[in-house]
């Protein structure tokens, strides 16, 4: 009883943070005004968006965290069939994660997903990114904020990921040791992972890379294994950049939210809250954006996340500084599955 009394209460809390994002994008016709509201701005002209298409390392700052980000320049310019753009970093990764790792960051203040505290507390929260690439900076930062983390893409990135994670998640740990109390002595679970991150919740268990393609692949919920049977948290960052992804991407995101009502009909323990999506995106081509945006909305109720609820830097509007003066041409949407798909 106790348990689905949490569960509803987890539901409420989902409620009123959809409410906080203001007007719903509900339709077409909405999908088609929140497309040009977008593209209406003065975007910055800019290339594709990589931090540095020509190095194979990146020495990185994000959130106040240093991070070594091995990546590869030479797959990018392959031929590779089945697309390159994994291979490396692209500019609008070090500010999302920036973003939703914080603890300001919506999804904490208002579900309650993220432990911002001790890594060796509690948490229940399962997240699993799409698109991920080989960097593995969104994951690096909020893998010790959760449960379990879960990086996917094409198997090609897998094994820079892994190289990613083995290095800079003893940092990640003690980051997130310091940011909590000074006071605790660490225990042996977090001493291990901050030593030599393979602790017994090391990236073994809480932060890993599975392949995923969402063209021939279907989430199943062994991916959520062994910390849940489904997922509290989808993620996509800058990974939808042709048509041809839109419809594969969207019917990935579905098949990954419907764990979620399965994992309700078997568990016994009440009703879990639906999962939440999250995507951010460069605002380059205009067709592709509101190519998504309708497919996406076809399965999804979708909201803006508003300017007050992001940091300097990936603001939808006036958000390249901390005085403003021209859009960051970032967006981010928060979609939930429709009742019934």
């Amino acid at each position: 009883m106790e348990r689905q009394q949490e569960e509803g209460q987890r539901c409420e809390e989902l409620q009123g943070f959809l409410r906080l994002l203001g007007n719903e994008i509900k339709d077409s016709d909405d999908a088609d005004q929140e497309t040009y509201d977008l593209y209406a701005q003065d975007l910055p002209s800019s290339d594709l968006g990589i931090i540095d298409p020509k190095t194979a390392v990146l020495q990185l700052t994000v959130a106040g965290q240093d991070l070594t980000i091995h990546q590869s320049p030479g797959i990018l310019s392959s031929a590779r069939a089945g697309g390159t753009t994994g291979a490396v970093t692209w500019r609008i990764t070090p500010l999302f994660a920036s973003w939703i790792s914080s603890p300001p960051n919506p999804l904490s203040t208002h579900l309650n997903l993220f432990n911002h505290h001790d890594p060796s507390s509690s948490s229940t929260t399962t997240v699993i990114e799409l698109g991920a690439g080989t960097s593995a900076i969104v994951g690096l930062l909020l893998a010790p904020k959760v449960s379990r983390y879960v990086l996917t893409d094409q198997g090609y990135v897998g094994k820079l990921a892994e190289k990613n994670i083995t290095e800079n998640w003893g940092a990640a740990v003690s980051r997130q040791q310091q940011s909590g109390s000074k006071s605790k002595k660490p225990t042996k679970q977090t001493t291990q992972e901050g030593t030599n991150g393979r602790g017994q919740e090391g990236p073994g268990e809480r932060l890993v890379f599975r392949a995923l393609d969402w063209e021939t692949d279907t989430p199943t919920s062994s991916l959520a294994q062994p910390a849940s049977s489904s997922f509290d948290l989808v993620v996509a960052c800058d990974c939808i950049y042709n048509e041809a992804l839109v419809d594969p991407f969207v019917t990935t995101c579905v098949d990954i939210c419907r764990l979620r009502q399965s994992d309700n009909t078997t568990s016994g323990n009440g009703e879990k809250r639906p999962t939440v999506v999250v995507v951010a995106q460069v605002l380059r081509d205009s067709d592709v954006f509101e190519a998504w945006l309708k497919r996406f909305v076809q399965d999804f109720r979708c909201w803006r996340v508003p300017d007050g609820m992001l940091i300097d830097g990936l603001k939808s509007e006036g958000g390249q500084g901390g005085g403003g003066g021209g859009t960051s041409g970032f967006v981010v949407h928060v979609g939930v599955l429709r009742e019934g798909r």
